[in-house]
């Protein structure tokens, strides 16, 4: 969990443009584009800005399936 928090912080500082994709309950899953705009390591909670619809979206960790950069 350490490592997922380090390399997401490396994310955030650098506004590396993501891929995320999630699994919500009741909603299924889903997934967008994205930067990450705030990490809570203590409460496992990430905050991204979805480029897409131009909103925020909050995600705790165990939502998250998978996020991949676009270098």
């Amino acid at each position: 969990m350490e490592r997922f928090f380090a390399q997401a912080e490396i994310w955030r500082q650098s506004n590396t443009l993501l891929r995320v994709i999630f699994t919500k309950r009741k909603v299924g899953r889903k997934d967008f584009s994205g930067r990450i705009v705030h990490l809570s390591e203590d409460r496992s909670q990430l905050i991204f800005y979805n480029v897409d619809t131009k909103s925020v979206i909050s995600l705790e960790v165990n939502e998250i399936d998978d996020i991949i950069d676009y270098e």
